[in-house]
């Protein structure tokens, strides 16, 4: 199979249409692209929403380690 991205394809599609016609290649159109479902954009919502509250620069292992070494 032969897969070529569709910004590929629209940058020059004379070049992949020519190749269809002289290897049999055949063009698909696009997949449209479905909108998620209510619940799974409330879901999809709130992780945005929580994306941010811890700061990224936190070291689990060293947490992990402290709290085991309390124990």
């Amino acid at each position: 199979m032969f897969v070529v991205s569709y910004a590929d394809f629209f940058s020059n599609p004379s070049l992949y249409k020519e190749k269809a016609e002289n290897y049999g290649l055949k063009i698909l159109p696009q997949k449209k692209v479905k909108k998620p479902s209510r619940g799974i954009q409330k879901k999809l919502d709130a992780l945005d929403a929580a994306i941010g509250i811890l700061p990224s620069d936190i070291d689990e292992n060293h947490i992990k380690t402290e709290r085991l070494a309390r124990q």
